[in-house]
């Protein structure tokens, strides 16, 4: 079966992040803050599941949407690394690695959109 997805830089990208989103909310105890990490944990596999469901669609347009998809989900977990920082649940140091990463997947996902927005077929 065929999966290109898996070879695709983004989504390898994408599964780490996922890693390292994981670990940052298993650094946060208690219930308060239950609603914020299940909400980055849902957007940042949201982006990893986007990526995966668009490699498999067949037309340009069914493809970009996906991909559109997973890029807003990366910028989701953005503003959630914001409200971890905000909330003073993590360091600045280890929410800016984490925002840098997920702002690189939007950009890797808009220059994979941009390239089938330029092709013929």
């Amino acid at each position: 079966m065929n999966q290109p997805f898996l070879a695709f830089p983004v989504y390898k990208n994408a599964l780490e992040f996922v890693r390292d989103v994981n670990l940052l909310c298993r650094g946060v105890n208690g219930m308060e803050f239950y609603f914020l990490k299940d909400q980055i944990r849902r957007a940042s596999s949201s982006i990893v599941l986007n990526i995966s469901e668009g490699s498999g669609k067949w037309t340009k347009r069914d493809k970009i949407n996906f991909y559109r998809i997973a890029r807003a989900s990366a910028f989701e977990c953005i503003g959630a690394l914001d409200l971890f920082e905000a909330n003073q649940l993590s360091n600045h140091e280890q929410i800016m690695i984490l925002k840098n990463k997920a702002n690189n997947i939007s950009g890797e996902l808009q220059a994979m959109i941009f390239s089938i927005e330029k092709r013929k077929i």
